[in-house]
Formats: C-alpha cells, sequence, structure tokens
C-alpha cells in the first residue's frame, strides 16, 4: 500500500480501525474500498492504485476482524446498524459527505448495506462478485438456503457454511492455511468443489491430499506466504464472525429496523460478475431487477475470472470502474 497514507481511528464504540487514503480532488466523491473475507486492505491495491487518476480521493479500511483493525469475538458486534456506523464515522474523521461505496465478497454487502443504513451518504455503489441483496427481515435457515442454491443452480452454494459457522471452524482454518489457499484460488472448478460440496471443505482441510495447481496470479510464492503469515497471526475468531452474524440472525435482526423503502437503491449502481466464480453466481441479481430495486443498475459485462477478481483481473476491474466514475461524477 505504498501508494496510501496509513490512518487509525478510534469509534464511538471503542473500536479501532486500520485504513489508508490517497487525497484527489475535494469535489469528486471519495471512493470508499471495504473487502471481503479473508482479506485485508491490499487486496484493493491493484484497483485503488491506478484508480488515483481519476482524481477521486481513496479510503480503504481494514475492516472489523483483520488486518490492523480490532477483531472482536462477539457476532453481535458486527451487525449491519453497528458496523455501518463505524464506517461512517471513518468518512466523517476525512472530512466527507457523501462517498462512493465499493465492495468485494462480504465488502459488496457491507457497501450495500451502508446505502441501506445512510442513503443520504452514499452518491454510489459498485458491486464485485456478490450481487446485490435486499436487507433481510427473516430468519436465516442455512439448510433451507442451501436447498434453495441446489434447486436454482443445481448445488447447493453455501455448503462451507456449515465449517465457517462452526465452533471449531476458526482453529480449522487457521490449522490448514497452505490447504485453505490452494482450496480458494486453485484452478478448473477448485473452490465449486471445496466450498460447495457437502463437507468437502472440511474434509479436505482436515485429510486431503489432492495437488491442486493454483490461478496464476496465486503462484507467487510470497503472496501465498503473506497470506499464511497474516491469517496465523491474526486467526479466524473474527473473520468468522461476519457469517456467524447471519446464521445467528444478528444481522436480521438489525435490519428488521429498516423501512421498507430503504431497500431500493436509487443512485448509480455497478456490478461487476465473474464468469467463474462457483460460490457468488451472477444470477443471484435476477431477484433484485426484477424486484425493481436497481433502477440505475449498469450490469458490466462478466469478467473471465473467478471470485479474487481484484487479483487476477485488477486491469479489467479498473477499465470498468473508470469509465462508470467518468460517466456519472466526471463533471463534480
Amino acid at each position: 500500500m505504498d501508494a496510501f497514507q496509513r490512518k487509525t481511528l478510534i469509534t464511538s464504540r471503542g473500536y479501532t480501525y486500520a485504513y489508508y487514503i490517497a487525497e484527489g480532488r475535494n469535489t469528486l466523491p471519495p471512493l470508499f474500498f471495504q473487502h471481503g473475507w479473508p482479506d485485508h486492505a491490499a487486496m484493493w491495491e491493484q484497483v485503488a492504485t491506478p484508480l488515483r487518476s481519476t482524481n477521486h480521493p481513496i479510503i480503504i479500511p481494514d475492516m472489523l476482524g483483520y488486518g490492523g483493525t480490532d477483531k472482536p469475538t462477539d457476532p453481535a458486534a458486527y451487525a449491519w446498524d453497528v458496523m455501518t456506523q463505524d464506517l461512517i464515522e471513518i468518512i466523517d474523521a476525512e472530512g466527507y459527505q457523501k462517498f462512493i461505496s465499493i465492495g468485494h465478497d462480504w465488502g459488496s454487502v457491507s457497501a450495500a448495506r451502508l446505502y441501506n443504513y445512510h442513503p443520504n451518504r452514499v452518491a454510489g455503489l459498485v458491486l464485485l462478485n456478490v450481487a446485490y441483496m435486499a436487507p433481510m427481515r427473516d430468519g436465516f435457515n442455512l439448510d433451507a438456503t442451501n436447498k434453495m442454491t441446489e434447486a436454482a443452480l443445481g448445488y447447493p452454494t453455501f455448503s462451507y457454511w456449515h465449517l465457517f459457522t462452526a465452533p471449531d471452524g476458526p482453529t480449522i482454518l487457521k490449522g490448514n492455511l497452505e490447504r485453505l489457499f490452494h482450496a480458494q484460488h486453485g484452478e478448473n472448478g477448485t473452490m465449486k468443489k471445496y466450498f460447495t460440496g457437502p463437507n468437502a471443505l472440511r474434509d479436505y482441510l482436515v485429510n486431503g491430499s489432492e495437488e491442486i495447481t493454483c490461478r496464476p496470479y496465486a503462484r507467487n510464492p510470497k503472496f501465498k506466504q503473506d497470506f499464511i503469515d497474516r491469517m496465523d497471526r491474526d486467526g479466524f475468531e473474527g473473520p468468522q464472525c461476519w457469517y456467524i452474524a447471519t446464521k445467528d440472525n444478528y444481522h436480521i435482526q438489525a435490519d428488521k429496523s429498516l423501512p421498507e423503502d430503504a431497500d431500493k437503491v436509487d443512485v448509480p449502481v455497478l456490478y461487476i460478475g465473474c464468469k467463474d466464480d462457483a460460490v457468488c453466481r451472477p444470477e443471484a441479481m435476477r431477484g433484485s431487477i426484477q424486484a425493481g430495486l436497481l433502477p440505475k443498475l449498469e450490469e458490466a459485462e462478466m469478467i473471465d475470472a473467478a471470485h479474487w477478481v481484484t487479483y487476477e483481473q485488477p486491469g479489467e476491474v479498473v477499465k470498468r470502474m473508470e469509465d462508470w466514475l467518468h460517466r456519472h461524477y466526471a463533471q463534480n
């Protein structure tokens, strides 16, 4: 993150956030990047650095549970109402009113919830890989969700959540970091095999012996070692709370406070999907589109990449975002 200045902020509920900034033209809304599991702010480096040429200010936090930010282990700390307020306080500390909310993976859900909870602050929304999902006001049932996705797509996309939300999940994940890395970044349908097959990820992490060839971006030994060192240091007790907060309905309890009209996103939205993402399928956008929740949506042509598109095809992400930003915000 050499092109960015590192800062910290203690939020009103007492959590310290680390984040990175780059200055730009103050008349343009800052780009506020939010990463997902199991990443950190540097996941955005190859996208955010070239986007400095747009003159938008940039803010990139380590999200709660990751990197230099605090890592509470109570899932209630990750409820959307309080977590989005933390992020708004970072924006406030930097002196901005409106911003463009950008996310990948869980960061996409966070980016959307920033609009749902603070619509007067968000000037635009960019979602990578994970489709827009309206606030959930009904209880979440993991088994029912897997049955639904299996009926729609032919396989249960959330199978890996059984491990991710299990009491021993953080221990299994941390104890098998090299295998986890290969399961995330492998070629030839590896992620589909291990993340969506029933009990497949647990079995592979504990007992697996398959030789997996990683996608080209992940063959750099330093890239893998940096991941292993970071997650061995930080652990998974915080990151897994994002999943547990949904399974145990902390997210839903918070979303129940939102009015129904909060679901409709009335600002420009860019969705970037990926052809080879077996877990976060582009088809998931259809429901929100059909419900009329995204009247200003632009869907970028699907990128030939899997889930970690900011590592695999950062130039393609930059190209699509630059065009969208220029068309919607350059006049500012």
